[in-house]
């Protein structure tokens, strides 16, 4: 007799608006299997999950688990039933411990009367946690330490020690290294065999490649084939799910580089030290690193965002340190996922100072319009934020990213430009790069995607542990020689 379902969608049916709908879905998961779902963004993923863990409950059909018909009205309902999201954006606090994370919400006590904690008790499960996982993790190290790889194995381990048997991971490895992705790839090959199972949601076909059992293709909210992953390679993947060769995603074109448009001179700070470099009109860099590289840093320095030392020259005149207000008017453009939260907090402060004196009232006029101004051009955050809530992850990184394209600039850094982003989408962005080169704009993209980096750049810069270990043309490197060089 064949083993229940660990989990079972059975013609499930939800209404999202008067335009989409979860489509009569029908999935079965396995003990100790990976099931990927993919598809362009707004295909329905996002909100499939949602409907599993009870933010949309079910408006028709079923879920099963271990064959039983299951009731799930909310996340909590999921997770006491075995079943815990890890997303794109965890809700896990920097300035915890680790273990205190995993056991948020949830902490055992020595006694209930008195709410004691049993700290002793939560950090040795969570050591004996990681260990079943096979990863190397301090339970008493700070949370916002960590990097972004080590930080989703906490949220993984914390599922866990909620007894998840089912685990969902959406978009998994956006903003990690190579090697990270590896580390995360071997716990999840660890923990299958001991039977837990995951539903992964996907843009990186290369990932879903290599850790998944079965694959589903979406599109306008229903399952339209579920197949074994060997029966796919990744172009015909990408077809299947796209409908379009991976050869058309990368169109490069040769693009006569102009005079110097941006130079770094022994620039440093928190994160990285002595970063040199330059960059012409029409040039196209991507900056490599791990998470614990410093790339993300430098993007904000240039940007006036973070505080640094050295020398910056924008077409050959300096750009100050910790003034976004003034790097943006000089042409800089700073795509990010914290982009307008940064600038705005930074500027604002800028303003909170105050001062006294003759004169001061004037300047602080100044410095509120500059500020009003900003929050103008840099996409109306108060509005785009209550958009972005309502938006799934890829849509929310395509909409920063087209914003940002759209803006009047000179130099344009783009912070992990193609994460969560459909193959369709990116070839969009990619092409409105093209068309920012050709008018004379210099483009850095600060990417842990190195096909990205090799497909799209004139150079690579590569940085390991805040220090640049090489300043090469794209066309003299492989994928292999750029993870040797900054593997961690």
């Amino acid at each position: 007799m064949q083993e229940p379902y660990l989990l079972e969608l059975c013609n499930l049916f939800r209404r999202v608006s008067s335009e989409f709908y979860l489509r009569y879905v029908n999935l079965a998961l396995k003990p100790g299997e990976v099931h990927a779902i993919v598809g362009k963004n707004a295909s329905g993923k996002s909100t499939l999950f949602s409907v599993i863990i009870g933010n949309l409950p079910a408006e028709g059909g079923q879920v099963k688990i271990g064959g039983v018909p299951a009731v799930i009205k909310n996340p909590l309902d999921a997770g006491k039933q075995g079943i815990v999201l890890v997303g794109q954006n965890m809700q896990l606090f920097g300035n915890l411990m680790v273990y205190e994370n995993v056991y948020f919400g949830q902490e055992l006590l020595l006694n209930e009367k008195l709410k004691i904690m049993d700290n002793k008790r939560m950090i040795k499960n969570v050591e004996e946690t990681f260990q079943k996982m096979n990863v190397s993790i301090h339970p008493k190290a700070v949370f916002g330490h960590l990097s972004a790889g080590e930080q989703q194995l906490v949220g993984i381990a914390r599922a866990i020690l909620s007894n998840a048997k089912v685990i969902l991971l959406d978009e998994p490895s956006t903003h990690l290294s190579g090697e990270e992705k590896q580390r995360l790839y071997e716990a999840m090959k660890t923990l299958k065999a001991q039977g837990t199972s995951f539903l992964i949601i996907s843009h990186d076909l290369d990932e879903v490649m290599a850790v998944a059992d079965v694959v589903s293709v979406m599109e306008q909210g229903e399952l339209l084939e579920t197949s074994p992953i060997g029966a796919f390679d990744k172009n015909s993947l990408i077809e299947a799910v796209y409908g379009i060769k991976i050869s058309s995603l990368y169109q490069k074109e040769e693009i006569p580089l102009g005079e110097e448009l941006l130079r770094l001179t022994q620039v440093s700070s928190h994160a990285f030290e002595k970063v040199s470099f330059s960059m012409k009109k029409g040039e196209l860099i991507s900056v490599v690193g791990g998470s614990k590289s410093g790339k993300l840093d430098v993007a904000r320095v240039i940007a006036g965002v973070c505080p640094g030392s050295g020398e910056i020259l924008l077409e050959k005149e300096t750009l100050p340190f910790g003034s976004p207000i003034e790097s943006m008017r000089r042409g800089v453009v700073l795509a990010s996922d914290e982009t307008d939260r940064e600038i705005l907090k930074t500027s604002e402060e800028m303003v909170g100072q105050g001062a006294t004196g003759t004169g001061m009232q004037k300047k602080m006029l100044s410095i509120k319009l500059a500020v009003s101004d900003l929050g103008k051009q840099f996409s109306s955050w108060t509005g785009l934020k209550e958009k972005e809530e309502r938006m799934t992850g890829g849509n929310r990184q395509r909409e920063r990213m087209e914003q940002a394209l759209h803006k009047p600039g000179k130099v344009y850094l783009l912070c992990e430009p193609g994460a969560g982003i459909d193959v369709p989408t990116r070839a969009r962005l990619y092409f409105e790069m093209q068309k920012l080169l050709k008018n004379g704009g210099g483009v850095i993209l600060f990417t842990s995607d190195l096909e990205e980096a090799l497909g799209l750049s004139d150079r690579i810069i590569a940085l390991r542990r805040g220090r640049v270990v090489f300043d090469k043309p794209a066309k003299e490197l492989t994928k292999e020689e750029i993870s040797r060089q900054i593997e961690e």
